[in-house]
């Protein structure tokens, strides 16, 4: 019923014709599809049109001045149906399903929505997700994120982490993601001595195997650090070195506009993405992959079969 009411909502704004001055003053989002409705991040587009926000804790939900609505944490951010947002704003919410794009227009501001869009076009040119340090805190906000667009990644994990979040580990497998050895203690590998080096691999593939039943070939070392030694050792135990082509330095937090810049700058096929699990990248994901399935591009694991 909550359903039939949306899409009758979306219907009379459409042919009404709402809203169809435009101007100048408009910001790009692309809607994330969560349980059948079409959902905004609020505080972006409360920021966008100059409107109070804040949080009640007690209640769980957010308020806009005095109208409260109620919605989702995804990702560490709180999205709300668009729809409820353009009642609670009593902004005009036109929308254009044949396209799946529409926009919001509040006062003299508007926002241009699109649904995300993967590439249409037979055998696009691929790149690759990849996620270092996991599983920490971090990687239920990235594993929520690939879920709600359908895209599989590649986690490198630190055989420790492992040990101490079990469950998240379980959780990369069952949804379909690939897994690599990130070492055990995360120490720059070629300061170690070859025995330490050789134990630092074995104890995380001994990891994997206990605790998530896999047996990863991929081995990323932490930092970078690579050494002749340390090859011969990961060759003898049969593990890939899998590099990266494209460094977003996520840890520094740069945000996701300039995450995307970057990304669409240095992208090409097989292009190799280098991230790390933390909530500032998970919240950065929704615009890097739309922003990448613009561009043409679809997402791969390394080494898919």
């Amino acid at each position: 019923m909550r359903r039939n009411l949306i899409c009758f909502f979306l219907l009379i704004l459409l042919f009404s014709g709402v809203g169809a001055a435009r101007t100048d003053s408009v910001m790009e989002k692309t809607l994330l599809p969560l349980s059948d409705e079409l959902y905004l991040p609020l505080r972006p587009v409360t920021e966008f049109f100059g409107l109070p926000l804040h949080w009640n804790a007690i209640e769980k939900k957010a308020y806009i001045g005095n109208r409260g609505i109620e919605g989702e944490l995804f990702a560490g951010t709180f999205y709300v149906p668009v729809v409820e947002l353009a009642i609670a704003i009593n902004g005009d919410l036109n929308w254009f399903p044949e396209r799946g794009a529409g926009f919001l227009h509040y006062q003299n501001l508007s926002i241009d929505l699109q649904l995300p869009r993967p590439p249409e076009k037979e055998n696009p040119p691929l790149v690759h997700l990849t996620f270092d340090d996991g599983p920490n805190e971090g990687t239920p906000y990235i594993l929520d994120v690939l879920d709600a667009y359908n895209i599989k990644g590649t986690f490198f994990l630190v055989g420790e982490n492992i040990l101490k979040n079990p469950g998240v580990a379980k959780r990369i497998v069952a949804q379909g993601h690939q897994v690599g050895n990130h070492s055990f203690t995360h120490s720059l590998m070629p300061n170690l001595s070859s025995r330490a080096m050789r134990h630092e691999l074995e104890l995380t593939q001994n990891a994997f195997r206990v605790i998530m039943g896999v047996d990863p070939v991929l081995f990323r070392p932490p930092y970078g650090g690579w050494s002749p030694e340390l090859r011969d050792i990961y060759h003898e135990m049969g593990l890939q070195l899998a590099w990266w082509t494209i460094d977003t330095q996520d840890f520094n937090k740069p945000g996701a506009r300039v995450m995307v810049d970057q990304i669409l700058r240095e992208i090409e096929p097989g292009a190799v993405i280098l991230f790390h699990c933390k909530l500032s990248t998970a919240n950065a994901l929704p615009d890097i992959i739309n922003a990448v399935w613009e561009k043409g591009y679809d997402f791969r694991i390394l080494l898919e079969k």
